[in-house]
């Protein structure tokens, strides 16, 4: 695919092997480096839970749907299956770059994880 150059402030862009398999949102804001990451694994759930605290000093986070189920994720509060940011198919990575809020997230059936890593 080549580099790609953003086409909105809220784009979505991710390759693997040359393929599109996930998704980059990134939101206005400033950017920055990061020198530690923490990771974390949610559980899926059909009701909205979780997935990312907001963080002043987030500098990225990756999300990995590490499920046979399709994960909802809303960038803010309350993620139903038709209230969502952006829907991740199993095993489809999301990275968010410079957005700091809470992220919440609901599968369309209860099984397996997001694989979370953040970093500060």
């Amino acid at each position: 695919m080549g580099n790609l150059t953003p086409r909105t402030p809220l784009e979505f862009l991710v390759q693997e092997n040359n393929r599109l398999v996930s998704n980059l949102i990134s939101v206005s804001g400033g950017g920055g480096s990061a020198s530690s990451s923490v990771t974390s694994s949610v559980a899926s759930s059909a009701t909205s839970v979780q997935l990312l605290a907001a963080n002043a000093n987030r500098v990225e986070a990756v999300i990995t749907n590490d499920s046979t189920a399709i994960l909802y994720i809303k960038l803010g509060t309350g993620a139903t299956t038709s209230d969502y940011t952006i829907s991740l198919s199993p095993n489809e990575s999301l990275i968010v770059d410079k957005y700091n809020g809470i992220l919440h997230g609901v599968w369309a059936s209860v099984n397996g994880n997001a694989r979370i890593t953040e970093t500060s």
